[in-house]
This record gives C-alpha cells, structure tokens and sequence, in this order.
C-alpha cells in the first residue's frame, strides 16, 4: 500500500518497522474519525488483518486523546489487527508521546500516520478485494504450475533441477539447493551459486520490503531450511533465493511450497542412495576387488544378501551395453530380475554398459539340461526386448582370472552390433586347429598337402598362386571367392580344379575334402614349435589319419568344451540353425540342395546361413582369406565344431590313388 498508493501518504512511525512489518497482510480498511474513538473501542468490526485509520482533528492530539490511542493500541494488539494509522488530513503528525509509542512497540503493533484526505481511502477496500483475487489466481497459477513439475519419481535425480529451474523462472530469482557436505545439488542460473555464496555461508537474510536508505538494485533473498528435522547438520540441504524485487505474501507462500517438495525430492534421494546406491557402491567394489584378483577381499565386502553368489569356484562375465537409451532402467531391472543370480554393478568409467558376474560350475563340468544358462537367457530375452541394447559374454573362467573374463566380455560386446541378434560371444578360442596336438597335426596336414607343397610340379609362382587361392575359394562361392581375389569367377574355378588334380581330393564336389584342406592349411599356418634345430628335438612321427588325429584331440576333452562354446550362440536361436548347418554342410554347402531337404525356400537357407555364420564369427564379406591367417574363422571351424559335437557332417580321412 505504501509502495504502490503514493496517493496515500502512509509512512511508519518509528525506525525499524518498514523492516518488521512491511509484509503485513491487510484483509480491510476501516475508517473512523476521532469522535467515535469510544465506539471504536468495542467495534466488532475491527479483527486479525484489519488497518485501522483514525482521523484526527489536528495535528497536535490532546492528553486524553494520546490516553485513549493507548487503550485502542492495545485492544488492536489483542485483535491482531494489521495497524494504526492516524490520519491529519492537511498536516503532518506532531511528535507523538514516546511511552504511547513504546506500548505499541512493546505490543507488535506498527503505528503509521498519513497527511492524505480521508476521501483519499474511499476505494482502498475494493482495491484490497481485487489485489486478494489477484493473488488468489497467481496462487492457483503458481501452485498448478508446481504441481506439473511434480517428478514421476521423487528420487529422479532430474526431479530437483526441475523444480529449481521452474521457481526460478516463477519469481524471476536466482535459486540454489545446497549441502555442506555435498555441495551444489541444483541451481537456477548457472551463475546462482556465485550469487548466493555469501548469503549460503552466512546464513543471513535481507529486508523482504524496501527500507529507508537501501540502494535500487539491492538484492532480496530467503533461506529455507529442506531438512527441519535436523536444521545446522552437516548434510541439512538448504534452498536459498536471491532476487530485486522484494518478496511478497504470494511469493513467500511459492517458496514454502517449494521448499517443502524440495525436501521430499531430497529426502527421497537419499532413501533411494541408501536403499539402491549403497548396495550398487558395495557391488562395484567387490568387482573391482575380484579384477583385482582378490577374491577372499571380494567376499569380505559383499555382504548382501546374495553373498553365496562369490562362494563358487568359476564365473563367466557378461557386459550389457545399453545405447543410445538411459541405462538407470535397465539397470534396475537386471538387479530386480537378477538379485539371487548373479552380481550386477553399474560400470563406472563407461556410462552405457552395465557388469553382470553370473557364477557357474567347474570349468570341467557338462551340463546336458542348460541350468547353467539361466541367467543368459534372461540377459538374451533383454537384448531381444530393447532394441539398441547390445550384450557381450565370456567363457568360464576362475574366479581368481575374472578379470580375463571382463575383457573376454568388453572385446565381444563391441563386436555385438554387428550380429544379427546384437549378442556376441568372446574369449573362446576362434580356430579349431590351434586344439590339437601340435606334432600329430603337423605330420597330419603335411601327408595331406605334400604334392602341393614337397612335390610340386608346376612352375615359377603357380605354387604360390593356389595357396593364397585355397582358403578364400574354399571359404566361400565362386563368386564371393572371385570379388575378394580380384580375379573372374572362372579363374576361381579354374585354380580349384588344378589344386584338386595336384591333391587328388575332389575341391568342388566334396565338402569334406574342401573342410579337410581348410584344416590343414591352418595347422600349417601356426608356429612350427619343432624346427629341427635343436639336438634334443624329437624324431619325426608317421601321419595318423584324420580319425586318429581327432581320437588324440578329443583325449583332455578341450576339443568338446570349443564345440559346446563355439556353437552355444546357435544353439540358443529358436530357429533351429544347427540343423540347418548340418544339412547345408552335408549336401556340400548347396543352398539349393539343403532347402530340397528341409522343405523350405532356398531364401530361408541363405538367411539361416548367414545368420549363423555371423553369431558363430565367420565373416562372409568378400575380402581375401590369407594362407598365414590364424585367427580368422572359416567354414571349416564351423563344420568341425558340428562334427566333434554331433557327429555331423561325418569327416574322413580322403582316400586317394
């Protein structure tokens, strides 16, 4: 009314009240002339908010007049009305008797005089209607509005920046949330924090209505504490509010609104940290620990309720990479889904994956029923699920080796994206031929390419032309074969049909002898660990056939756990892809022939192929497959795995002239 009614000429009294009492709510404005000042002593009228105005006859109130102020300023003080002005219309107040002013004082009551006409009121009260309508719709305005902001979860940590953004934007106000011991949790500007530093630390507030002597510009603000139950402790959250315009009934009300949601956010936050993000911390450490290879320290600091789960001697790792989408779902679900399972810990230096230690039997078990697959099939239906997800496993490994594990997870879930079901399988050892016995092999693969390689009878570089040829043309059609040797398709053939006359092996109608020669150029390939140089080196041995070759490698059993690891992908698929490898390699990779045998479209078998292909980590691009790689997966892997698990197709050694 001060402010905004210049017309009124109202001023406070005493020194300090603009401070004290310049929020007043003022409900009405009753007017009475000296005269009735009896009456307005017992007029019911007068209540909690209403501003009483007494007009007085001159500027110089008599002895019983001051008498008769004091009684109605302590009948005004009982009624908690909103003040006492004494109005001169003309004329300024004289100096008024300090012990009345000290009653007032003494009783909370402000005391304001006026010069302004009396008709200078006659529309006070409609004005007070209007401003109390006003502020009743910016109320429902205000309060709709924080309603909107209302987090789905209190404990989303976007929740409490919402807020703030928001009731900064409402009262056009630098805002703050904050914590001695976790410093800024949000703030509205970025500059906030710098502006209300000073006010933060020292917990003061300034005048909520302009004083006398407080320079334009001067900036208003309000401390509210987020915590009441513990107000000053280390971790109270605190919300402070910087702004140049004082704040007023409507305001106050919005930041203790505010600040009471505020509080719920944070203290939802906090159960949320001591119920999720204190186990989680608990859970990263006892991963780091097992990386570590401290196992005995692991199972010290896991002390939930899955404790059992690092009781075990072998574990396989599985990283679940969660794209271009908020890991926090995902993760809660894997740690709902997977509480009694397996570990599940957030990975702290890659946002998007997510750890998952999933303990199994020992490393020479077999297990026909697939218990041991529960949890990646939880992990594979995820995948299937949420597109953009990627999952990335390893082989069993002991716990003290976990972090081999890790790695064996991190490289194939980087490979994942590109497998048709955006899983993909690491660490297993790619090639088939690096499982035998070194010595045997090599005699092997030797009997097997000797008029090749010892009694060659071409000339100049054919010998080395059919070798680099081999593994590509055999790896793959004709015209694969032909893109990625650059030569023509009939070139390809043409080379095949000379290398097979040289072998005697037929290396376009038998799939067998195509797998046989595949096998023996990478054995061929690998470190010779018997070069002959040594005195000591053992003597040279006679060449088992094949079947004697595969008894010696199956011997340890390591042959069989490769096949179970290496088909494990397609085995899981509901499509039924083994079979169809199987028959596709047993009607010598024709496309045509194996959909004649399985009743379905020539389409389907390409598709299947292919898919299997890729789960299994043979890549069927057309790029050149050299005779010195020994990592790169060919049909032959493919068709032994099969072979030393099924049976199927059934490999013998070639029988020739």
């Amino acid at each position: 009314m001060i402010n905004d009614s210049p017309r009124l000429r109202l001023r406070f009294l005493q020194p300090g009240h603009s401070s004290r009492f310049g929020g007043t709510r003022v409900t009405e404005v009753v007017v009475r002339p000296v005269s009735d000042l009896p009456h307005a002593l017992t007029d019911s009228s007068i209540e909690n908010g209403t501003l009483l105005l007494v007009s007085l006859d001159s500027p110089h109130p008599s002895r019983a007049t001051d008498r008769t102020i004091e009684h109605l300023i302590r009948l005004l003080a009982r009624r908690k009305a909103a003040g006492l002005v004494l109005g001169t219309p003309g004329h300024n107040l004289q100096p008024f008797p300090e012990a009345t002013l000290a009653v007032a004082n003494s009783l909370g009551l402000p005391l304001l005089t006026t010069s302004a006409d009396t008709t200078a009121w006659a529309r006070v009260n409609e004005e007070l209607r209007l401003r109390r309508a006003e502020f009743a719709e910016r109320q429902v305005e205000h309060l709709d509005g924080l309603l909107n902001r209302l987090p789905t979860r209190l404990a989303d940590p976007t929740a409490m920046r919402r807020i703030v953004d928001w009731l900064s934007e409402a009262l056009d106000a630098e805002v703050l949330v904050t914590s001695a011991r976790r410093g800024v949790l949000a703030a509205a500007p970025d500059s906030a924090p710098a502006g209300l530093a000073h006010a933060v630390i020292t917990g003061t507030h300034t005048a909520t209505a302009p004083a006398p002597g407080v320079p334009a510009g001067t900036m208003h603000t309000r401390i509210v504490s987020l915590s009441p139950g513990s107000p000053g402790a280390d971790d109270e959250a605190r919300l402070a509010i910087a702004s140049h315009n004082a704040f007023d009934t409507a305001a106050a009300a919005l930041i203790q609104h505010a600040a009471k949601l505020l509080g719920l956010c944070d203290q939802a936050r906090r159960e949320h940290q001591a119920m999720v993000e204190t186990p989680r911390s608990v859970r990263h450490a006892a991963f780091q620990l097992l990386m570590r290879g401290e196992t005995v320290l692991a199972q010290v600091v896991y002390t939930g309720a899955a404790q059992a789960l690092l009781d075990t001697d072998t574990a396989r790792v599985f990283v679940v990479d969660t794209g271009p989408q908020d890991r926090e779902a995902t993760l809660r679900w894997c740690e709902t889904t997977l509480a009694e399972q397996a570990l599940v810990a957030p990975c702290p230096g890659k946002p998007k994956h997510i750890l998952v230690l999933e303990p199994v039997g020992p490393l020479d078990s077999f297990d026909p029923t697939h218990e041991n697959d529960r949890v990646e099939t939880v992990l594979r239906d995820l995948i299937a699920a949420r597109q953009g997800h990627l999952l990335g496993q390893s082989r069993s490994h002991r716990l003290p080796e976990i972090a081999n594990g890790y790695r064996e997870a991190l490289t194939a879930v980087a490979d994942a994206a590109m497998t048709p079901h955006r899983i993909s399988l690491g660490g297993s050892e790619a090639k088939f031929a690096p499982l035998l016995p070194r010595r045997e092999a090599r005699a092997w693969a030797a009997d097997l390419m000797a008029p090749l390689l010892d009694a060659f009878p071409g000339r100049g570089d054919e010998q080395k032309m059919l070798l680099e040829t081999l593994p590509t043309a055999l790896s793959f059609k004709h015209t694969e074969a032909a893109g990625g040797l650059g030569v023509h398709r009939n070139t390809v053939t043409q080379r095949l049909n000379r290398a097979g006359k040289i072998l005697s092996l037929d290396l376009r109608g038998s799939a067998n002898d195509r797998i046989l020669v595949l096998l023996a150029l990478d054995i061929l390939a690998l470190p010779n660990t018997d070069d002959g140089t040594d005195d000591n080196a053992p003597s040279p041995i006679n060449a088992p056939d094949f079947a004697a070759l595969m008894m010696r490698g199956a011997a340890d059993g390591t042959v069989k756990s490769w096949a179970e690891e290496r088909l494990r992908p397609v085995q899981a698929d509901q499509r039924d892809l083994v079979e169809t490898l199987c028959v596709w390699l047993e009607h010598n990779l024709s496309t045509k022939q194996a959909a004649r045998a399985l009743a379905l479209s020539e389409a389907t078998i390409r598709n299947h192929t292919r898919d299997a292909a890729a789960l299994l980590g043979m890549d069927f691009s057309t790029k050149m497959v050299g005779v010195h790689d020994t990592d790169v997966v060919t049909v032959a892997d493919i068709a032994l795995a099969l072979h030393v698990l099924l049976g199927r197709p059934a490999l013998t050694q070639p029988i020739r002239p």
